[in-house]
C-alpha cells in the first residue's frame, strides 16, 4: 500500500476495498493489449447541441441551459476582458455556459453509472465559432475546427464514488503514468466538479453517457469578441474525452 494511504485505513473492510483498486489500476497493458473498435465515428460535432441560428431563436435555446448551473458552479468562473480599440474580448478558460453544449440527451440519473475503469477512445480539442451581425439580426456558423488529436494515446480512467484518477500512456512510450488524481462532485446530473482542497477552486466538465454506454467528457474554454452594436462572435474550445468502460 502507497504510504499516503496508511493515515486513512481504519477498518479490514478499506483495506481490502483499495486492494482492489489497486489491482484494477495495475491491470492496463493487459487492457491496453485488446485491440479498440476503430470502425465507430464520432464526428466533430458528437453529442454536441448548438442554438438555433435565427433571431431570437439563438438567444432562447442558449438561456435554456441556465437552469443547470448551481451555485458551486458558478464560484469556478472567472473571466478576463481587455480592450482593443472598439472590439471587447472576454476569456473563460473553463466555461460552465459555452454555446456548444453537451447534448442533454446523456444526462444520467444514477450517478454509479459512473463508477469503474474506463479506456479513452477519443482524446482532441474541437472549435466551435457562432456570430451574429447585430444590425441586421443575422446568424453565422462557421465549421468546426479540429484543433488537436490524440486518440492514438492510452489511457484509462479509474472512477469510484468521490475519486477520478487518470493514467496514460503516449503513443511509443512503454508506462502509464498517472496524470492526475482529483476528488469530485457532480452538480445537478450534468457537472463533474473535480478539486484537490476547495470547489470553488476545482475545474468543471460537462459530463453524460451516450446511447452506447460511452462516457462523454468535455472541458469547454469561450472566448467572445463584441463590438458593441455591430457584432458578436462567440468561440468555444472544447477538450473532450469519450470512453468505453472496460471494468
Amino acid at each position: 500500500m502507497k504510504s499516503y494511504l496508511i493515515g486513512f485505513l481504519t477498518s479490514l473492510l478499506l483495506i481490502i476495498g483499495t486492494m482492489g483498486v489497486s489491482a484494477q489500476e495495475n491491470n492496463f497493458d493487459e487492457l491496453s493489449r485488446i485491440p479498440k473498435d476503430t470502425t465507430v465515428d464520432f464526428p466533430l460535432d458528437y453529442k454536441i447541441a448548438r442554438p438555433r441560428t435565427a433571431y431570437p431563436h439563438w438567444d432562447d435555446d442558449y438561456d435554456a441551459y441556465v437552469a443547470f448551473l448551481t451555485p458551486a458552479v458558478r464560484k469556478t468562473q472567472v473571466a478576463m476582458s481587455y480592450r482593443d480599440k472598439d472590439v471587447v474580448t472576454t476569456i473563460t478558460a473553463n466555461s460552465i455556459i459555452p454555446h456548444a453544449q453537451l447534448d442533454t440527451t446523456t444526462i444520467i440519473d444514477d450517478p454509479t453509472k459512473l463508477v469503474g475503469t474506463w479506456r479513452m477512445l477519443k482524446f482532441r480539442s474541437v472549435r466551435y465559432n457562432d456570430s451574429v451581425y447585430i444590425p441586421t439580426k443575422q446568424y453565422y456558423r462557421l465549421p468546426d475546427v479540429l484543433l488537436d488529436e490524440k486518440s492514438g494515446d492510452e489511457a484509462f480512467a479509474v472512477i469510484t464514488d468521490d475519486t477520478f484518477k487518470l493514467y496514460a500512456k503516449e503513443a511509443g512510450k512503454r508506462d502509464f503514468k498517472k496524470m492526475m488524481s482529483a476528488k469530485y462532485k457532480i452538480e445537478n446530473r450534468r457537472f463533474m466538479l473535480m478539486y484537490k482542497l476547495m470547489k470553488a477552486s476545482g475545474g468543471v466538465s460537462q459530463f453524460g453517457i451516450d446511447e452506447k454506454g460511452r462516457l462523454i467528457i468535455n472541458y469547454p474554454s469561450v472566448i467572445e469578441n463584441v463590438k458593441k452594436g455591430e457584432y458578436f462572435s462567440y468561440y468555444a474550445v472544447v477538450v473532450q474525452y469519450i470512453y468505453e468502460k472496460v471494468g
